[in-house]
């Protein structure tokens, strides 16, 4: 039996892109589109021992600003399909071992 409860979940509303300032809320179009990079910083890094480094930028700004270093992949080159036809086993290697038996041994 499943008991269950009422709790409240914090959503994002509204996101403001932090280079240009363009605002979009939940439900516009442009609110998928918007990247929110956030990390802890590690031991000795140039932004404090464990603080916490966040930015919010609409798409315009996050290829205007690191366009020049960014990968984009096609949908099809980052399929599943297409990662598994890569598979070569006497590169990759080879086939995984048979499940052990479960039974009394």
């Amino acid at each position: 039996m499943q008991l269950k409860t009422m709790e409240a979940v914090s959503v994002v509303h509204q996101i403001r892109c932090d280079r240009c300032g363009k605002e979009t809320e939940r439900g516009e179009l442009g609110f998928a589109e918007m990247t929110s990079i956030g990390f802890d910083a590690g031991y000795d890094s140039i932004f404090g021992d464990g603080n916490r480094v966040e930015a919010d930028l609409c798409e315009t700004c996050l290829r205007d600003t690191l366009g020049a270093w960014l990968r984009v992949r096609t949908q099809a080159e980052t399929s599943l399909a297409t990662k598994l036809a890569a598979f070569k086993p006497e590169v990759h290697g080879g086939e995984f071992p048979p499940p052990k038996s479960a039974g009394p041994g």
